[in-house]
């Protein structure tokens, strides 16, 4: 999982939109959006962090196969990442959508940037996976680790 974040902070960091490209078409990360990679999973894994900053989080969906006995819910068409402060007790449920950037519906792989954060707070997120059908598949995913936004220092 390390090498797959690795990766895709890589690619990331190398999409630009004057390309006209989407994140999933630049190598290496192209790559780990090929099917044949993505793994069957029962629910979403962690949406990637690429970047933060005081008051911005900016992340990757990751690519979901679910495990499922529907036929009709085996593709899915789109992921929404959901979020909300960390703390103790109620995990990121699909109601968490109060910053903007959150309960979009997004294709597989896409680059979000979730805005209105407040510094020096700690955020958790997850992601719902979606078919063509706006059924939410096996319901959310995992949560992330809690991420601080601060600004990064220079080492």
């Amino acid at each position: 999982m390390i090498v797959e974040n690795a990766v895709a902070v890589r690619s990331a960091r190398e999409f630009d939109l004057y390309y006209d490209k989407s994140p999933n078409q630049v190598y290496p990360f192209s790559l780990l959006a090929n099917p044949v990679y993505i793994k069957k999973t029962s629910v979403p894994p962690k949406p990637v962090l690429i970047g933060r900053t005081s008051t911005t989080v900016t992340m990757k969906l990751p690519f979901y196969k679910p495990i499922t006995e529907y036929r009709a819910w085996r593709e899915i068409e789109t992921i929404s990442l959901y979020g909300k402060p960390a703390g103790s007790g109620v995990a990121v449920s699909l109601n968490n959508t109060d910053y903007e950037g959150t309960g979009q519906k997004l294709p597989q792989g896409h680059i979000v940037t979730v805005q209105g954060l407040l510094p020096n707070k700690a955020y958790v997120f997850a992601v719902g996976g979606y078919t063509s059908d706006g059924i939410c598949v096996n319901g959310i995913g995992e949560t992330s680790d809690e991420i601080l936004t601060v600004l990064p220092l220079n080492v």
